[in-house]
C-alpha cells in the first residue's frame, strides 16, 4: 500500500516538475521571449561595428502598438465585456444581474482595462498572455486605545472576536463594601484602560495579469485544463506572509529574492534593461524583505490512496509552506496565433522579428552610404599633404599640398533605388502577416483620390481588419470567456451574503444565493464587417426598421420594449458612450406598471365582494370573541378551583399546626408535673 508523501519527497517532486516545465529558466521558450522583448524595445542586435551605423528599426513595436488600440476598442466598446445567458424564462432577471455584477467586479474592483491591456500586450510580444483569478482575503490590522471603561464595556471588548487586548491597566475607584455578617453592601467600582489590536478580514475576487516568465506549465499540456502541472512564481514580503497565517519562524528561514534565479532570469531582466533597471536592488530587511515563492498546481497522489487529486502546494526554497486540495487551476490564457494541439503558439513579434532585422540592416547600409557621400574618403600621396588640414573638414577650409594631385577623392557607390524598393516590399510583407496596414491606420494617401469609391475604401479597410478581428475572436473564445466563467464561480462560492452594488447608475441589491450553479457565457467583442462609422449607420438602419414595425402595428408581437432598449443602447454604445443608462432606462429594471382603472361594473362587483368579505370578517371576529370568552370562563373556573384547593390545603395546614402545638403543650405539662390542660385556660 502506498504511503503518504513526506514534505521532502514533495519538495523534490515539485523541483523536478519545475525544471522540466515549459517556460523555465534558460529554455528555448524563455530565450525566444527574451529576444522578442529586446526586439520590441529596439535594443541593438549585438552585431554592430564601431564607426558604422547602429540604427535599429522598431517594426515589432510599431506593429504591436498599431494592433493594441483596435483590440482594446473591440473589447471595451460595450458596457459589459461578457454576458451570461439565461437557461429559461425564469432566469432572465438573474442572468442580467450576474452579467452586471461580474462585469462590475472585473472593471471596477480590478481595473479590467489595465488587466486586458497587460495580458494582450504580453500575448502579442511573448506568445501567451496569462490572467490569474482568485479569491483574496486581506487582514487589516489597526491599534486602538480606550480609557476609563466600565466592567461591562471591558467585557464587551473581550467578547469581540475581532479585538485582541494588547495592554490592560485596571484602576480601583471604590473598594467593595460588606457588613459584619459578610453581606455585600456595594460592589467594587473598577475602570479599565486597554490597548487593543483590531483585525479586520475582508475578501474580494482578484484578477491580475501574470508576467509570462512567472508562469510555468507542463510541456505536454495543450491548455490549462489538461495540464498535469502549473506553477506561478510569486514575490511577496515577509510581512505579507505572516499576515496570511504562515509561521513566523518558517517565513524567516526563506531565502531572499536576490538569491533566487527568478530575479536573475534573463527574460525578466530584458524587460527592465530598457531603463537600466536590469539588476535587482535591495528591497529592505526584516518584515519588508522580499522572497520568491512557487505556487504549484499539480495532479498527484499525495495521500497514498491510489487516486491523483489536484493540489495547490506553495514552496519557498526547499520548504513547503502549505498544501491543500483544490477544484481548479486559477489561470486563463490567450495566444494571438495558436498552434493546434500546443499550449504555446506564436506571437506577433515572432512574425515581424526577421523583417525588423532585415530592415535595420538595409537602413544601416543606406545611412553608411549617405555618410560616405557627405564625407568622402580620399587617397593621399604620403608626405605631400598636410594631414591635419585634410582631417579638419570645414566649409571654406584649405588643404595644403606640396604637389598637385596629391589628394584624390575615392568614388562612392550611388544609392540604388532597389534598396528603397526592398524596404517597401518588407513593409508589404509586414502588413500581410500582421493585418496592420496604412489603410487601417488611416495613413494611405491614395484613398483621397477622386477615382477611389467609398465602397472600395470600405472593402479594403474591412479586408485589412480581418486579421486583427480574428485575433480578437480567438482571445474572446478562449481566455476571456474562461476568465468570466471563473469570476462567476468565485463570486458564487465566496460572496455568501447579500450586498448593495452600484450598477448602471443605480444601487442594486445582489443576492448571489439565487444564481444558478453555471450559466452560459458570451463575450461581447466589437467585431464584424465594416468600420465604426458603418456599424453606427447599420444600427441607425435597424432602428428605422424597428420604428416602421411599430407604426405598422408590430408592437408587442414583433417588437417589445426590451427590443427597443437593446437597439437604442447598442446605437449609443457605437456612438462612443459607455453608459447608455444615462439616456434611456432598461424596461427589465423598471417597477411594474399599476393596474388599469376598473370599469363601473367591476367597481360594483368589487364593492359586493368587499361587503361579503366584511361579513365573513365580522363572523370570524364574533367566533373569535366567543372562543376567547369561553376560554376566559374556563380559565376563571380553573383559577377558582385552584384557589379553593389552596384554601383547603391552608385549612389542613392550620389544623395540623394546631395539633402539633397541642402535642407540644402536653409534653411541656408532663415535664412540669402538673395537670395536663387541653386548649386555652
Amino acid at each position: 500500500m502506498a504511503k503518504k508523501m513526506t514534505d521532502d519527497e514533495l519538495a523534490s517532486k515539485l523541483s523536478n516538475e519545475i525544471e522540466s516545465a515549459s517556460g523555465d529558466f534558460n529554455t528555448e521558450l524563455s530565450e525566444q521571449r527574451e529576444d522578442a522583448m529586446k526586439y520590441y524595445l529596439g535594443e541593438p542586435f549585438g552585431n554592430e561595428i564601431e564607426g558604422r551605423s547602429e540604427i535599429v528599426t522598431t517594426d515589432v513595436r510599431d506593429t504591436i502598438e498599431y494592433i493594441m488600440p483596435s483590440l482594446m476598442r473591440i473589447f471595451t466598446t460595450h458596457n459589459n465585456v461578457a454576458e451570461f445567458e439565461p437557461q429559461g424564462p425564469e432566469d432572465v432577471e438573474m442572468a442580467q444581474q450576474a452579467t452586471d455584477y461580474v462585469n462590475y467586479v472585473f472593471n471596477k474592483q480590478n481595473n479590467g482595462f489595465k488587466v486586458l491591456y497587460d495580458a494582450f500586450k504580453d500575448a502579442l510580444i511573448s506568445k501567451t498572455g496569462v490572467i490569474k483569478h482568485f479569491w483574496e482575503e486581506k487582514k487589516e490590522v489597526s491599534h486602538e486605545t480606550y480609557e476609563n471603561l466600565t466592567e461591562i464595556e471591558y467585557q464587551s471588548i473581550l467578547a469581540n472576536d475581532d479585538l485582541e487586548v494588547v495592554e490592560h491597566t485596571e484602576t480601583v475607584i471604590q473598594k467593595q463594601q460588606v457588613d459584619d455578617f459578610g453581606t455585600l453592601i456595594s460592589p467594587a467600582i473598577v475602570e479599565h484602560d486597554v490597548k487593543v489590536k483590531r483585525t479586520k478580514v475582508d475578501g474580494q475576487v482578484k484578477v491580475v495579469a501574470v508576467p509570462p516568465e512567472e508562469f510555468l506549465i507542463s510541456r505536454r499540456a495543450t491548455s490549462v485544463e489538461d495540464a498535469s502541472f502549473v506553477c506561478h512564481r510569486v514575490k511577496k514580503s515577509v510581512s505579507d506572509l505572516i499576515l496570511e497565517g504562515y509561521p513566523k519562524s518558517l517565513v524567516e528561514e526563506l531565502p531572499s529574492y536576490t538569491q533566487s534565479n527568478a530575479e536573475l532570469n534573463e527574460e525578466r531582466i530584458a524587460r527592465f534593461s530598457f531603463d537600466d533597471d536590469s539588476l535587482p536592488a535591495d528591497e529592505g530587511s526584516g518584515p519588508s524583505r522580499k522572497v520568491w515563492l512557487e505556487e504549484c498546481y499539480i495532479h498527484l497522489d499525495y495521500d497514498g490512496d491510489g487516486i491523483a487529486e489536484l493540489r495547490k502546494i506553495t514552496k519557498g526554497g526547499n520548504k513547503i509552506l502549505d498544501n491543500e486540495e483544490i477544484d481548479s487551476i486559477p489561470f486563463s490564457t490567450i495566444c494571438p496565433l495558436p498552434i493546434p494541439h500546443k499550449f504555446h503558439g506564436m506571437s506577433i513579434a515572432d512574425t515581424v522579428q526577421d523583417i525588423q532585422l532585415i530592415k535595420s540592416t538595409i537602413m544601416r547600409n543606406l545611412l553608411d552610404n549617405m555618410y560616405l557621400t557627405n564625407n568622402a574618403r580620399y587617397a593621399v600621396l604620403a608626405g605631400q599633404v598636410e594631414l591635419d588640414d585634410l582631417l579638419s573638414s570645414k566649409p571654406g577650409g584649405i588643404v595644403r599640398m606640396r604637389a598637385p594631385g596629391a589628394v584624390t577623392a575615392l568614388p562612392t557607390p550611388q544609392i540604388q533605388p532597389y534598396a528603397f524598393q526592398m524596404v517597401q516590399y518588407l513593409d508589404g510583407i509586414r502588413e500581410e502577416r500582421s493585418g496592420v496596414s496604412k489603410m487601417t491606420q488611416g495613413l494611405n494617401p491614395d484613398v483621397l483620390t477622386s477615382h477611389v469609391t467609398s465602397g472600395a475604401i470600405s472593402a479594403a479597410t474591412e479586408s485589412a481588419m480581418q486579421r486583427i478581428e480574428l485575433i480578437a475572436r480567438i482571445f474572446a473564445e478562449t481566455g476571456i470567456k474562461d476568465l468570466f466563467r471563473n469570476i462567476y464561480s468565485l463570486v458564487q462560492r465566496y460572496e455568501d451574503r447579500q450586498k448593495i452594488a452600484y450598477l448602471n447608475g443605480k444601487f442594486v441589491p445582489i443576492d448571489v444565493s439565487r444564481w444558478k450553479e453555471k450559466l452560459n457565457c458570451t463575450v461581447n467583442v466589437g467585431v464584424g464587417s465594416g468600420s465604426q462609422q458603418s456599424k453606427t449607420q447599420t444600427m441607425g438602419s435597424i432602428m428605422q426598421i424597428i420604428q416602421g414595425l411599430i407604426q405598422n402595428g408590430g408592437m408587442g408581437s414583433l417588437v417589445t420594449p426590451q427590443n427597443i432598449y437593446n437597439a437604442v443602447s447598442e446605437f449609443i454604445a457605437q456612438s462612443g458612450y459607455k453608459n447608455s443608462d444615462q439616456f434611456i432606462s432598461n424596461p427589465a429594471m423598471m417597477p411594474p406598471k399599476p393596474p388599469p382603472e376598473p370599469t363601473l361594473e367591476e367597481k360594483v362587483e368589487q364593492r359586493k365582494a368587499q361587503v361579503e368579505l366584511q361579513k365573513l370578517q365580522l363572523q370570524a371576529q364574533e367566533l373569535e370573541i366567543d372562543t376567547q370568552l369561553k376560554a376566559q370562563e374556563l380559565k376563571l373556573k380553573q383559577e377558582e378551583a385552584a384557589i379553593n384547593l389552596a384554601l383547603k390545603q391552608q385549612e389542613l395546614q392550620i389544623k395540623k399546626s394546631q395539633l402539633d402545638l397541642n402535642e407540644q403543650e402536653l409534653a411541656l405539662e408532663a415535664v412540669q408535673n402538673r395537670p395536663v390542660g387541653i386548649g386555652p385556660s
